[in-house]
C-alpha cells in the first residue's frame, strides 16, 4: 500500500512540475503595433501564435541589443482598456526588464546606439486584463472541465496578456524576426492573491522563450528549452 501512495505521490508531482502557471491561448488579435503582419505565419508547437524569423539572416553577426521602451499598444476593444495608468506603466517595466534579462541570458549586450551588429527590439503590450484573484482561486481548487474556455480561447477569471514585438537590424530596418502571442491562466492550482500574478508569468514564459529561440538562432550548442 505504501509503495502505491509513493508511486503515484511521485507521479503526480512529477505532473504538477510539467505544468506552467499560463497556458497559450487559441487566438490572438493583431492590435496594428507591428504594422506589416503579411510576413506572420501560423507558429507550432513550441511557437509563438504567429511568428517569422528571416531566413537569410545570420544572427551570430548579432551580439548587442537596442530595447526601445515597451509600448503599451491599446485597442479599442482591448481588455487592457479597463486597467489603471499605473498598473499599466508597472507591466510595461515589467515586460522591459523579462526583455533585458533574456539578452544577458544569451550574452547579448544592451547599447543605447544603432551600429554594426546592433539589433534594434521593439515590443508591446496589447492586452493586460487581472484576474478575479478569489474566483480564480476556487476554479484553481476545483478544475474546470476544457468546456469552460471562452470563446476567446481563455479560461474565464484567469489572467490575461497579449505580446507583439519585432527584432530588426539597428542600421539598415532589416527586418530579423516578429511574433504575436497570447497567454492565459492556467488551471493548475493556484495560492497567490496578485491579480496580476498570470500576467507577470505570461512575461516570464515569454522571455524564458526569447532567450531560448535567440541561443538556438545563434547557433549555440549548449541550449536548455524552458
Amino acid at each position: 500500500m505504501a509503495r502505491v501512495f509513493l508511486s503515484v505521490a511521485g507521479l503526480l508531482v512529477v505532473v504538477l512540475a510539467a505544468c506552467s502557471p499560463t497556458e497559450q491561448a487559441q487566438q490572438v488579435k493583431f492590435s496594428g503595433f507591428l504594422g506589416d503582419y503579411s510576413k506572420l505565419g501560423r507558429g507550432g508547437p513550441d511557437d509563438p501564435l504567429f511568428i517569422y524569423i528571416n531566413p537569410t539572416v545570420d544572427f551570430r553577426a548579432y551580439g548587442k541589443a537596442m530595447v526601445e521602451p515597451v509600448t503599451i499598444w491599446r485597442s479599442q476593444d482591448a481588455d487592457s482598456a479597463t486597467a489603471s495608468p499605473q498598473d499599466l506603466s508597472r507591466l510595461a517595466t515589467s515586460l522591459e526588464a523579462w526583455i533585458y534579462k533574456a539578452l544577458r541570458r544569451e550574452g547579448i549586450t544592451p547599447v543605447q546606439k544603432p551600429g554594426a551588429g546592433v539589433m534594434r527590439i521593439r515590443a508591446a503590450l496589447t492586452e493586460a486584463q487581472q484576474s478575479a484573484v478569489k474566483m480564480d482561486l476556487l476554479t484553481s481548487a476545483i478544475p474546470l472541465p476544457s468546456a469552460t474556455k471562452l470563446a476567446t480561447g481563455t479560461r474565464a477569471f484567469v489572467g490575461k496578456a497579449s505580446i507583439e514585438g519585432e527584432m530588426t537590424d539597428s542600421q539598415t530596418g532589416e527586418l530579423l524576426g516578429a511574433m504575436v502571442d497570447r497567454r492565459a491562466g492556467s488551471r493548475m492550482p493556484q495560492t497567490h492573491e496578485d491579480s496580476w500574478y498570470d500576467v507577470e508569468q505570461a512575461f516570464r514564459f515569454w522571455s524564458d522563450r526569447f532567450a531560448y529561440r535567440l541561443c538556438r538562432l545563434r547557433s549555440s550548442a549548449y541550449c536548455v528549452k524552458p
